[in-house]
């Protein structure tokens, strides 16, 4: 397995930047600029989120929602995003002042191509930041 492990900066609090980011089913709101479909099977821990994106269709399912401590987490159950074969991942929002808070995302995934770790370890980072910059830009945007 491979780890990858980021840390972002996010202007704007952490309660705002939670109460987005724990609604599961409702990712396509901030992160998926207007494209896609989502279809939501179950409820907490264990429902699944059935996205249909660019990049194909996936499935991901609510492994930890853990409001006191502000992580939430997440597998993949089919699907190949970025030329994942397998990938978990946790999210936990800290705050930092009153206005700002630091994201940290840690995702670690098995490769569909064998030797294509460090190719994919870099799409799933660049990926991190693009989804806290549509978590901030959304977030700043309910104002």
């Amino acid at each position: 397995m491979k780890i990858v492990e980021v840390k972002t900066s996010n202007a704007a609090p952490a309660e705002k930047v939670w109460s987005v980011l724990a609604d599961f089913g409702g990712f396509l709101n901030w992160a998926g600029g207007g494209q896609g479909e989502i279809r939501i099977e179950g409820d907490g821990i264990g429902m699944i989120r059935h996205l249909k994106m660019g990049v194909g269709e996936i499935g991901e399912k609510l492994t930890v929602l853990d409001q006191g401590e502000r992580q939430l987490g997440y597998e993949i159950v089919y699907g190949d995003p970025i030329g994942m074969k397998t990938y978990s991942a946790l999210v936990t929002v800290s705050p930092v002042s009153d206005g700002t808070s630091e994201l940290s995302w840690r995702g670690q995934f098995e490769p569909v191509m064998p030797g294509s770790e460090d190719q994919v370890a870099e799409a799933l980072e660049a990926a991190f930041v693009a989804m806290n910059q549509a978590l901030e830009s959304h977030v700043q945007g309910l104002n």
